[in-house]
């Protein structure tokens, strides 16, 4: 990756463009009919929310997006996370939810690589192990946008929707050290990580800006 496509990655938040998925894996062609019969894709529709204080048990992953090295790792550290919390699922406080995380000011690293953050909503733990953190995030105001769509060209009009959204608005976004953008995903119809990063094309998440305040 060329130093004119770090800045352009700099200059835009996620997705990045250069990822182009693969054609639907028969598996998912019939969960996908369930969910556009229960809704399909959603209007494009922003919001600003206020989300009270949570913390989660995280694993920080990296990768470039090249041979889809950066969404293969978001899902290596998900299978970590799970053999983590598999004895005692009780911590959890949402069962069907993986949130994905990252701070827009230094989510690209100087190779070129994406920084990412995967984790899960706890109430308590009293043994983080090694590789992983326990991060709290503070109450805050978020830019919301619903992403529920079956194509990567979707997914997209809703990053640079939410983005439009906040500047006609008056909202700047906040990229300051312990302001992180969330992407919670809602995985009670087919789990996200699950599906290999090279053939997903059916999205159910939120999209999370944090607003400066003031």
């Amino acid at each position: 990756m060329n130093e004119k496509e770090v800045s352009k990655l700099n200059a835009k938040p996620l997705p990045i463009e250069d990822y182009k998925p693969q054609p639907i894996p028969q598996s998912l062609k019939v969960i996908l009919g369930e969910q556009k019969e229960q809704g399909g894709e959603q209007k494009l529709e922003a919001t600003l929310v206020k989300v009270d204080s949570f913390q989660m048990l995280a694993t920080k992953v990296k990768g470039k997006m090249k041979n889809f090295e950066a969404g293969k790792e978001v899902r290596k550290g998900w299978r970590r996370l799970q053999d983590v919390i598999a004895p005692d699922r009780s911590i959890l406080v949402e069962e069907n939810e993986g949130i994905v995380f990252y701070n827009q000011a230094d989510m690209v690293q100087p190779d070129g690589s994406i920084e990412l953050w995967v984790g899960v909503k706890v109430n308590t733990i009293t043994t983080i192990p090694a590789e992983f953190q326990l991060v709290t995030i503070p109450e805050r105001k978020y830019a919301k946008i619903e992403c529920r769509c079956f194509s990567r060209e979707q997914m997209d009009l809703r990053y640079n929707y939410l983005s439009q959204w906040m500047n006609e608005e008056g909202y700047q976004l906040d990229d300051g050290p312990n302001a992180f953008s969330l992407e919670p995903n809602r995985l009670d119809k087919f789990n996200t990580f699950e599906v290999p990063a090279d053939q997903i094309q059916a999205f159910d998440f939120d999209i999370l800006y944090p607003v400066k305040e003031g």
